[in-house]
C-alpha cells in the first residue's frame, strides 16, 4: 500500500489534531505508524496501525462527530477528494477494508464503533506514580478536550538535567480570547485552559517544571539536579499522552513539586505552582483538594511576604492573593486585613488599590446581609 502510494503519507506530530467535532470532513486517514486516540464526550478508542478515521464523514459530506488526536507521532494514509480515485482504483484490497470498516459503522449511526487497528490497554499507567499524589487522591482519566489543540503548537526542548530531547506545547497567545479577569489574579479564557499546559516533564529523567522557566534554571541548580535525578534515577516514565488526561496534568504539578524540592524553587514558584492547582481543583469541584491547596498557597505568600523583597505592586499583589485565599479558607478577618493594606499601601498600582478596595466593599455588603 506504501509503495503505491507513498505521495499521499502524511506524517503528523503527537499531539496534532486531525479534527474536533463540528470540523468538515476533507480527508480519511488510514493509520500506517502509531496511534491515534477518538473522542465523543466520554468515550474514547485508541487506535493504531490499519485503523480508520474520518471515512464516515468524508464519505456522507458531513461534519466529524468525535475528534481524532495524534497519540504518538504518526504516518497516515490520507485520502482526500482529489486522490481517493486513483488509489483505490489501484488497490482493491485497501478499498475493500474502507468499504468493509464503513459498513458496520454506519450501522449504527453516531456511535463510537471501530473495528480495525483498536489497540488494548488505553486505561492510565500511572501506578508507580501513585505515590506522588496525596493519600486517596481521584483519578481523573477524561482527557482534555481535543480543540485545545488548536490553542498550542509544538516546541523542541532539550532538559538542562539530562539533555534529553522532546517535545513541549506553547500556548498560541494570539489565538486566546480573554472571558474574564478573577479577583486572585486568574485569567480565564474562551475554549482553554492554560493550566493543563503549564509544566514541562522530560520524559526520560522526569524533570518537571514551569514552562516559561523550564531553561532558565540557575547553574547551581542544573548542577544539583543532575546530581540528584541522575545519581538517583527513577523507577518510572512519565510522558504526556497526544490528548493528556486530567490525571497526567495534575501528577505533572507534583512531579514539579519533586524537581522544585532538588533545585532549590523560589517561594513565589511554589507558591504559584499550589494557587494554580487550586483551580484547577476548584474546576473539578474537588472541595476538599481544593482547600488543602490553598492552605499550601497562602502558607507559601505568607513566607515569602516576610522574608523576601518586592516593588510595591509587588507586594499589593500578594496581600490581595493572600486575602483572596483566606477568603477561601473561611478567615475573613485575615482576608480583610490583607486587602486593608493592599488598598492602602503608598506607591504601588492604582488597578490594585481598585481591586482592593473592590474586594473590601463586597466583604462589608456580605457582613451587612449576614
Amino acid at each position: 500500500m506504501i509503495a503505491l502510494a507513498v505521495d499521499f503519507v502524511q506524517a503528523y506530530a503527537k499531539g496534532t489534531v486531525l479534527f474536533v467535532p463540528g470540523n468538515p470532513a476533507s480527508s480519511v486517514y488510514i493509520i500506517l505508524d502509531g496511534r491515534i486516540i477518538v473522542t465523543k464526550g466520554d468515550q474514547q478508542v485508541l487506535l493504531g496501525p490499519a485503523g480508520i478515521v474520518g471515512d464516515v464523514a468524508f464519505f456522507q459530506e458531513a461534519t466529524h462527530s468525535y475528534a481524532a488526536v495524534c497519540a504518538t507521532d504518526v504516518k497516515v494514509l490520507e485520502l482526500n477528494k482529489d486522490n481517493i480515485t486513483s488509489i483505490l482504483a489501484g488497490q482493491p484490497r485497501l478499498a475493500c477494508s474502507l468499504l468493509s470498516e464503513l459498513a458496520r459503522r454506519v450501522s449504527d449511526e453516531g456511535a463510537m464503533n471501530f473495528f480495525q487497528g483498536v489497540q488494548e490497554g488505553q486505561e492510565e499507567r500511572v501506578s508507580t506514580l501513585g505515590d506522588l499524589l496525596p493519600e486517596g487522591h481521584p483519578t481523573f482519566n477524561t482527557r482534555v478536550p481535543a480543540e485545545y489543540g488548536e490553542y498550542v503548537f509544538p516546541t523542541e526542548v532539550t532538559c538542562p538535567i539530562c539533555s534529553t530531547e522532546f517535545t513541549g506545547l506553547r500556548e498560541r497567545t494570539s489565538r486566546l480570547q480573554m472571558e474574564r479577569h478573577d479577583p486572585d489574579f486568574r485569567t480565564v479564557y474562551r475554549n482553554f485552559e492554560p493550566n493543563f499546559y503549564y509544566i514541562w516533564v522530560c520524559p526520560q529523567c522526569s524533570f518537571a517544571y514551569p514552562a516559561r522557566r523550564f531553561n532558565r534554571l540557575r547553574r547551581t541548580a542544573v548542577e544539583k539536579g543532575r546530581e540528584v535525578l541522575l545519581g538517583n534515577p527513577v523507577d518510572f516514565n512519565f510522558a504526556f499522552d497526544g490528548q493528556r488526561t486530567i490525571q497526567q496534568v495534575i501528577i505533572s504539578y507534583y512531579l514539579a513539586m519533586r524537581s522544585f524540592e532538588i533545585v532549590g524553587a523560589t517561594l513565589e514558584q511554589w507558591a504559584n505552582l499550589w494557587l494554580r492547582l487550586v483551580w484547577i481543583y476548584e474546576d473539578l469541584e474537588e472541595g476538599e483538594l481544593a482547600l488543602a491547596a490553598a492552605e499550601k498557597a497562602r502558607d507559601y505568600f505568607a513566607e515569602a511576604m516576610s522574608t523576601s523583597a518586592r516593588s510595591a505592586a509587588g507586594d499589593q499583589q500578594l496581600y490581595i492573593l493572600l486575602g483572596e485565599l483566606e477568603l477561601r479558607l473561611g478567615n475573613t478577618g485575615a482576608a480583610f486585613n490583607n486587602f486593608h493594606r493592599a488598598a492602602t499601601m503608598t506607591g504601588g498600582d492604582p488597578r490594585h488599590k481598585r481591586l482592593a478596595s473592590d474586594r473590601i466593599q463586597d466583604l462589608r455588603y456580605r457582613q451587612n446581609q449576614a
